[in-house]
Protein backbone atom coordinates (compact mmCIF):
# COMPACT_ATOMS: atom_id res chain seq x y z
CA UNK A 1 0.00 0.00 0.00
CA UNK A 2 3.12 2.60 1.51
CA UNK A 3 4.68 1.34 -2.08
CA UNK A 4 1.66 2.19 -4.28
CA UNK A 5 1.38 5.79 -2.65
CA UNK A 6 5.00 6.69 -3.25
CA UNK A 7 4.65 5.14 -6.84
CA UNK A 8 1.66 7.72 -7.52
CA UNK A 9 3.68 10.37 -5.64
CA UNK A 10 6.23 9.81 -8.41
CA UNK A 11 4.36 9.62 -11.18
CA UNK A 12 2.35 12.72 -10.70
CA UNK A 13 5.91 14.75 -9.57
CA UNK A 14 7.21 13.55 -13.21
CA UNK A 15 4.24 14.74 -14.79
CA UNK A 16 3.74 18.31 -13.73
CA UNK A 17 7.77 18.52 -13.92
CA UNK A 18 7.28 18.10 -17.48
CA UNK A 19 3.99 20.18 -17.95
CA UNK A 20 5.87 23.15 -16.36
CA UNK A 21 8.87 22.47 -18.22
CA UNK A 22 7.27 22.68 -21.94
CA UNK A 23 4.90 25.41 -20.90
CA UNK A 24 8.06 27.91 -19.68
CA UNK A 25 10.09 26.33 -22.97
CA UNK A 26 6.88 28.15 -24.96
CA UNK A 27 7.29 30.95 -23.02
CA UNK A 28 11.20 31.19 -23.25
CA UNK A 29 10.99 30.99 -27.24
CA UNK A 30 8.10 33.93 -27.15
CA UNK A 31 9.52 35.80 -24.69
CA UNK A 32 13.36 35.24 -24.28
CA UNK A 33 13.30 34.76 -20.81
CA UNK A 34 11.75 32.73 -17.77
CA UNK A 35 10.27 33.91 -14.84
CA UNK A 36 11.52 31.68 -11.95
CA UNK A 37 9.23 33.35 -9.31
CA UNK A 38 6.17 33.39 -11.67
CA UNK A 39 6.56 30.03 -11.27
CA UNK A 40 5.83 29.91 -7.94
CA UNK A 41 2.95 32.26 -8.12
CA UNK A 42 0.95 30.55 -11.03
CA UNK A 43 1.36 27.15 -11.02
CA UNK A 44 1.96 26.58 -6.64
CA UNK A 45 -1.58 27.73 -6.49
CA UNK A 46 -2.31 26.24 -9.69
CA UNK A 47 -1.53 22.76 -8.62
CA UNK A 48 -2.66 23.21 -5.03
CA UNK A 49 -6.30 23.84 -6.77
CA UNK A 50 -5.94 20.78 -8.67
CA UNK A 51 -5.50 18.59 -5.67
CA UNK A 52 -7.95 20.41 -3.50
CA UNK A 53 -10.67 19.90 -6.03
CA UNK A 54 -9.35 16.07 -6.92
CA UNK A 55 -9.43 15.18 -3.66
CA UNK A 56 -12.78 16.89 -2.01
CA UNK A 57 -14.28 19.18 -3.83
CA UNK A 58 -15.19 16.70 -7.16
CA UNK A 59 -15.44 13.81 -4.57
CA UNK A 60 -18.62 11.72 -5.54
CA UNK A 61 -19.56 13.97 -8.06
CA UNK A 62 -19.61 11.76 -11.01
CA UNK A 63 -21.30 8.82 -8.80
CA UNK A 64 -24.04 11.33 -7.30
CA UNK A 65 -26.01 13.39 -9.92
CA UNK A 66 -27.76 15.83 -7.68
CA UNK A 67 -24.50 16.72 -6.18
CA UNK A 68 -22.80 17.50 -9.94
CA UNK A 69 -24.45 21.60 -10.36
CA UNK A 70 -24.41 22.04 -6.14
CA UNK A 71 -20.74 21.31 -6.52
CA UNK A 72 -19.67 23.12 -9.93
CA UNK A 73 -21.53 26.26 -8.41
CA UNK A 74 -19.71 26.10 -5.11
CA UNK A 75 -16.52 25.59 -6.95
CA UNK A 76 -16.70 29.00 -9.00
CA UNK A 77 -17.68 30.74 -6.37
CA UNK A 78 -14.35 29.81 -4.84
CA UNK A 79 -12.49 31.80 -7.61
CA UNK A 80 -12.25 35.03 -5.26
CA UNK A 81 -10.23 33.01 -2.69
CA UNK A 82 -7.75 31.46 -5.27
CA UNK A 83 -7.21 34.69 -6.89
CA UNK A 84 -6.29 36.54 -3.84
CA UNK A 85 -3.81 33.63 -2.88
CA UNK A 86 -2.26 34.26 -5.81
CA UNK A 87 -1.89 37.69 -5.49
CA UNK A 88 -0.36 37.68 -2.25
CA UNK A 89 1.94 35.65 -3.49
CA UNK A 90 2.72 38.54 -6.10
CA UNK A 91 2.82 40.62 -3.50
CA UNK A 92 5.18 38.48 -1.30
CA UNK A 93 7.98 37.36 -3.55
CA UNK A 94 7.78 40.93 -5.65
CA UNK A 95 8.43 42.60 -2.79
CA UNK A 96 5.32 44.77 -3.36
CA UNK A 97 2.79 46.65 -1.30
CA UNK A 98 -0.40 45.17 -0.64
CA UNK A 99 -3.16 47.92 -2.69
CA UNK A 100 -6.81 46.94 -3.57
CA UNK A 101 -5.78 48.13 -7.10
CA UNK A 102 -3.90 44.79 -7.35
CA UNK A 103 -6.63 42.49 -6.58
CA UNK A 104 -8.96 44.33 -8.93
CA UNK A 105 -6.20 44.66 -11.97
CA UNK A 106 -7.77 43.52 -14.93
CA UNK A 107 -4.72 42.02 -15.73
CA UNK A 108 -3.95 40.34 -12.72
CA UNK A 109 -7.97 39.01 -12.46
CA UNK A 110 -7.73 37.40 -16.04
CA UNK A 111 -4.41 35.59 -15.67
CA UNK A 112 -6.24 34.09 -12.78
CA UNK A 113 -9.43 33.12 -14.09
CA UNK A 114 -7.40 31.88 -16.83
CA UNK A 115 -5.05 29.15 -14.38
CA UNK A 116 -8.67 29.10 -12.21
CA UNK A 117 -10.20 27.99 -15.73
CA UNK A 118 -7.76 25.62 -16.93
CA UNK A 119 -6.73 23.30 -13.67
CA UNK A 120 -10.86 23.29 -13.15
CA UNK A 121 -10.78 21.78 -15.96
CA UNK A 122 -8.01 19.52 -15.84
CA UNK A 123 -9.27 18.16 -12.17
CA UNK A 124 -12.56 17.38 -13.72
CA UNK A 125 -10.88 15.32 -16.30
CA UNK A 126 -8.30 13.51 -14.25
CA UNK A 127 -11.67 13.21 -11.70
CA UNK A 128 -13.71 11.48 -14.14
CA UNK A 129 -10.86 9.63 -15.43
CA UNK A 130 -10.45 7.90 -12.18
CA UNK A 131 -13.89 7.43 -11.83
CA UNK A 132 -14.18 5.61 -14.82
CA UNK A 133 -11.11 3.60 -14.49
CA UNK A 134 -12.74 2.27 -10.87
CA UNK A 135 -16.13 1.68 -12.33
CA UNK A 136 -14.85 -0.27 -14.95
CA UNK A 137 -12.45 -2.22 -12.43
CA UNK A 138 -16.20 -2.87 -10.56
CA UNK A 139 -17.53 -3.73 -13.32
CA UNK A 140 -14.69 -6.67 -14.19
CA UNK A 141 -15.29 -7.51 -10.56
CA UNK A 142 -18.60 -7.97 -10.74
CA UNK A 143 -18.20 -9.99 -14.21
CA UNK A 144 -15.63 -12.33 -12.58
CA UNK A 145 -18.22 -12.64 -9.39
CA UNK A 146 -20.78 -13.66 -11.90
CA UNK A 147 -18.63 -16.13 -13.81
CA UNK A 148 -17.77 -18.04 -10.63
CA UNK A 149 -20.91 -18.04 -9.53
CA UNK A 150 -22.29 -19.82 -12.66
CA UNK A 151 -19.15 -22.04 -12.27
CA UNK A 152 -19.93 -22.83 -8.90
CA UNK A 153 -23.90 -22.84 -10.03
CA UNK A 154 -22.83 -25.38 -12.89
CA UNK A 155 -20.89 -27.58 -10.14
CA UNK A 156 -23.43 -27.71 -7.72
CA UNK A 157 -26.32 -29.02 -10.30
CA UNK A 158 -23.76 -31.88 -11.71
CA UNK A 159 -23.33 -32.52 -8.28
CA UNK A 160 -27.32 -32.77 -7.92
CA UNK A 161 -27.42 -34.93 -10.60
CA UNK A 162 -24.80 -37.04 -9.09
CA UNK A 163 -26.41 -37.21 -5.88
CA UNK A 164 -29.45 -38.42 -7.67
CA UNK A 165 -28.20 -40.80 -9.77
CA UNK A 166 -25.83 -42.52 -7.29
CA UNK A 167 -28.92 -42.71 -4.73
CA UNK A 168 -31.38 -44.54 -6.48
CA UNK A 169 -28.61 -47.27 -8.18
CA UNK A 170 -27.66 -47.94 -4.74
CA UNK A 171 -31.64 -47.77 -3.48
CA UNK A 172 -32.51 -50.53 -5.99
CA UNK A 173 -29.52 -52.41 -5.78
CA UNK A 174 -30.60 -53.05 -1.56
CA UNK A 175 -33.38 -54.54 -2.62
CA UNK A 176 -31.73 -56.82 -4.89
CA UNK A 177 -29.58 -57.58 -1.91
CA UNK A 178 -33.05 -57.71 0.48
CA UNK A 179 -34.72 -59.86 -1.90
CA UNK A 180 -31.25 -62.79 -2.03
CA UNK A 181 -31.01 -62.43 2.26
CA UNK A 182 -34.10 -63.42 3.05
CA UNK A 183 -32.73 -67.00 2.05
CA UNK A 184 -29.72 -66.76 4.27
CA UNK A 185 -30.64 -64.36 7.82
CA UNK A 186 -33.78 -62.70 8.68
CA UNK A 187 -31.73 -60.44 10.76
CA UNK A 188 -29.94 -59.85 8.01
CA UNK A 189 -32.30 -58.96 5.42
CA UNK A 190 -34.50 -56.89 8.01
CA UNK A 191 -31.45 -54.47 8.11
CA UNK A 192 -30.57 -54.47 4.12
CA UNK A 193 -34.23 -53.45 4.09
CA UNK A 194 -33.91 -50.67 7.17
CA UNK A 195 -31.05 -49.28 5.26
CA UNK A 196 -33.05 -49.38 2.12
CA UNK A 197 -35.78 -47.34 3.95
CA UNK A 198 -33.31 -44.86 5.00
CA UNK A 199 -32.00 -44.41 1.17
CA UNK A 200 -35.61 -43.78 0.20
CA UNK A 201 -36.23 -41.39 2.74
CA UNK A 202 -33.08 -39.33 2.43
CA UNK A 203 -34.11 -39.10 -1.53
CA UNK A 204 -37.98 -38.70 -1.17
CA UNK A 205 -37.85 -36.43 1.88
CA UNK A 206 -36.31 -33.57 0.28
CA UNK A 207 -38.71 -33.68 -2.53
CA UNK A 208 -42.40 -33.59 -0.27
CA UNK A 209 -43.55 -31.05 1.31
CA UNK A 210 -41.08 -28.28 0.43
CA UNK A 211 -38.59 -30.21 1.91
CA UNK A 212 -39.71 -30.96 5.04
CA UNK A 213 -40.59 -34.17 6.69
CA UNK A 214 -42.88 -34.93 9.70
CA UNK A 215 -40.49 -35.37 12.34
CA UNK A 216 -42.04 -39.10 14.03
CA UNK A 217 -40.79 -40.14 10.62
CA UNK A 218 -37.11 -38.91 11.10
CA UNK A 219 -37.25 -40.46 14.84
CA UNK A 220 -38.22 -43.45 12.82
CA UNK A 221 -35.52 -44.03 10.09
CA UNK A 222 -33.31 -42.77 13.28
CA UNK A 223 -34.09 -46.40 15.11
CA UNK A 224 -32.99 -47.54 11.73
CA UNK A 225 -29.70 -46.30 11.85
CA UNK A 226 -29.35 -46.92 15.57
CA UNK A 227 -30.00 -50.88 14.54
CA UNK A 228 -27.79 -51.31 12.10
CA UNK A 229 -24.80 -50.16 13.70
CA UNK A 230 -26.11 -52.24 16.19
CA UNK A 231 -25.50 -55.05 13.84
CA UNK A 232 -22.73 -53.92 12.99
CA UNK A 233 -20.83 -54.02 16.47
CA UNK A 234 -22.79 -57.40 17.71
CA UNK A 235 -25.55 -55.07 19.60
CA UNK A 236 -22.63 -54.19 22.17
CA UNK A 237 -22.76 -50.04 21.04
CA UNK A 238 -24.45 -48.40 24.81
CA UNK A 239 -27.35 -46.37 23.94
CA UNK A 240 -29.55 -44.20 25.77
CA UNK A 241 -32.71 -42.90 23.74
CA UNK A 242 -35.44 -41.35 24.84
CA UNK A 243 -38.30 -39.40 22.90
CA UNK A 244 -40.77 -37.33 24.47
CA UNK A 245 -43.68 -35.02 23.97
CA UNK A 246 -45.95 -34.62 20.34
CA UNK A 247 -43.51 -35.49 17.85
CA UNK A 248 -45.90 -36.13 15.29
CA UNK A 249 -46.69 -32.20 15.37
CA UNK A 250 -43.95 -30.91 13.73
CA UNK A 251 -42.27 -30.67 10.57
CA UNK A 252 -38.38 -30.75 9.63
CA UNK A 253 -36.16 -30.49 6.94
CA UNK A 254 -35.02 -34.62 6.38
CA UNK A 255 -31.99 -36.23 7.63
CA UNK A 256 -31.57 -33.24 10.10
CA UNK A 257 -31.26 -35.61 13.70
CA UNK A 258 -29.60 -38.72 11.88
CA UNK A 259 -26.55 -36.66 10.34
CA UNK A 260 -25.61 -35.28 14.16
CA UNK A 261 -26.12 -39.28 15.63
CA UNK A 262 -23.99 -40.41 12.94
CA UNK A 263 -21.78 -38.68 13.10
CA UNK A 264 -21.70 -39.38 16.93
CA UNK A 265 -21.62 -43.26 15.67
CA UNK A 266 -18.55 -42.94 13.72
CA UNK A 267 -16.91 -41.13 15.79
CA UNK A 268 -17.85 -42.17 19.46
CA UNK A 269 -16.76 -44.65 21.90
CA UNK A 270 -19.58 -45.99 22.39
CA UNK A 271 -18.86 -49.98 24.06
CA UNK A 272 -18.63 -48.19 27.53
CA UNK A 273 -21.52 -48.81 29.51
CA UNK A 274 -20.67 -45.71 31.91
CA UNK A 275 -20.43 -43.85 29.08
CA UNK A 276 -22.99 -44.33 26.89
CA UNK A 277 -24.45 -42.90 23.40
CA UNK A 278 -26.99 -39.89 24.73
CA UNK A 279 -29.87 -38.69 22.64
CA UNK A 280 -32.51 -36.67 24.26
CA UNK A 281 -35.47 -35.64 21.86
CA UNK A 282 -38.64 -33.51 23.47
CA UNK A 283 -41.21 -31.63 22.03
CA UNK A 284 -43.06 -29.03 23.22
CA UNK A 285 -45.79 -26.80 21.82
CA UNK A 286 -43.16 -24.09 21.53
CA UNK A 287 -39.96 -25.95 20.30
CA UNK A 288 -38.30 -29.36 19.62
CA UNK A 289 -34.65 -29.78 21.98
CA UNK A 290 -32.59 -32.58 20.59
CA UNK A 291 -29.63 -33.41 22.37
CA UNK A 292 -26.45 -36.13 21.72
CA UNK A 293 -23.40 -36.54 23.68
CA UNK A 294 -21.20 -38.95 23.44
CA UNK A 295 -17.43 -40.41 24.43
CA UNK A 296 -14.86 -39.52 21.50
CA UNK A 297 -12.46 -42.02 21.00
CA UNK A 298 -8.86 -41.98 21.71
CA UNK A 299 -7.52 -42.57 18.37
CA UNK A 300 -9.73 -41.65 14.95
CA UNK A 301 -8.74 -42.95 11.92
CA UNK A 302 -10.50 -40.81 9.36
CA UNK A 303 -11.01 -36.93 10.67
CA UNK A 304 -14.18 -35.55 10.46
CA UNK A 305 -14.29 -33.03 7.53
CA UNK A 306 -17.37 -31.21 8.55
CA UNK A 307 -19.30 -31.62 5.85
CA UNK A 308 -22.19 -32.99 6.98
CA UNK A 309 -23.21 -31.22 9.72
CA UNK A 310 -22.32 -27.90 7.49
CA UNK A 311 -25.07 -28.95 5.08
CA UNK A 312 -27.40 -29.81 7.77
CA UNK A 313 -26.76 -25.73 9.39
CA UNK A 314 -27.29 -24.54 5.89
CA UNK A 315 -30.81 -26.17 5.38
CA UNK A 316 -32.00 -25.21 8.72
CA UNK A 317 -30.59 -21.62 7.76
CA UNK A 318 -33.39 -22.03 4.57
CA UNK A 319 -36.03 -23.34 7.02
CA UNK A 320 -35.98 -21.96 10.22
CA UNK A 321 -33.66 -18.84 9.65
CA UNK A 322 -33.64 -16.83 13.01
CA UNK A 323 -35.68 -19.63 14.67
CA UNK A 324 -33.04 -22.24 15.78
CA UNK A 325 -30.10 -22.20 18.00
CA UNK A 326 -26.80 -24.84 17.78
CA UNK A 327 -24.74 -25.03 20.89
CA UNK A 328 -21.63 -27.28 20.43
CA UNK A 329 -18.92 -28.55 23.06
CA UNK A 330 -16.07 -29.90 22.01
CA UNK A 331 -14.47 -31.19 25.15
CA UNK A 332 -11.23 -33.42 25.86
CA UNK A 333 -13.55 -36.24 26.33
CA UNK A 334 -16.78 -35.96 25.19
CA UNK A 335 -17.85 -34.28 22.57
CA UNK A 336 -21.84 -32.20 23.08
CA UNK A 337 -24.47 -31.02 20.43
CA UNK A 338 -27.35 -29.09 21.69
CA UNK A 339 -30.27 -28.20 18.63
CA UNK A 340 -33.30 -26.03 19.48
CA UNK A 341 -35.77 -25.44 17.19
CA UNK A 342 -39.12 -22.54 17.44
CA UNK A 343 -42.33 -22.84 16.35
Amino acid sequence: MQEKRYSRFFRHAIFWLIWIGTTQMVVYVMAGVIDLISIVTNYLPSIAWFYLCCLFLLSGIFANKKKRITRLVYILTLFPVFHVIRVLLIVYFYGLEIKTDLIINREYVAISMSYFMQYTIFAVGYSYFVYSLERQKRIQELELNNRQLEIQQLHTEFNFLKAQINPHFLYNTLNTLFSHAQYYSEELANNILKLSEIMRYSIEGLDKDNGMVNLKNEIHYLHNLIDIHQLRFSNELQIDFTVTGPVGDFKIPPLVFITFVENALKYGELKNRNHPLIIRLDATPEKVYFYCQNRKKKKVIEKSSGIGIQNVLRRLDVSYKGKYDVVTSNEEEFYTLELTLYV
